[in-house]
């Protein structure tokens, strides 16, 4: 199950002791594993990305990859903040997953 990353003392754990993970445009930081096998999940997508509009476009297809991949039983419980570059507003769906899947498997450190 996902859920958001609302508590500011784990968001401060993430930062803090989290690993880092990267694929492509998409960086994941991840501190895990949780207790009740939650991923709780934050997304930091900064100005320099682009306007609100391509913000959010990059918002709503990363929560859809992270969606699709929870579906499939690929996604460690725990806490994770995602960012990602502006490319990810215009590349192929299937290009975004598999980024995601790669960097959230290599910053819970069960992947290359």
């Amino acid at each position: 199950m996902i859920a958001p990353l609302r508590d500011r003392r784990t968001l401060q754990l993430v930062r803090e002791q989290g690993h880092r993970g990267r694929a492509g445009p998409v960086t994941v930081r991840f501190a895990g594993p949780s207790d009740d096998g939650r991923l709780l999940v934050a997304f930091a997508i900064g100005r320099r990305t682009g306007t609100a509009v391509v913000r959010n476009r990059i918002r709503r297809r990363l929560r859809a990859a992270l969606d699709d991949l929870a579906r499939d039983g690929a996604v460690p419980g725990g806490a994770a903040v995602v960012t990602a570059g502006p490319s990810v507003a215009t590349a192929p769906f299937s290009s975004v997953r598999a980024d995601l899947a790669r960097a959230l498997h290599r910053a819970a450190g069960d992947g290359p």
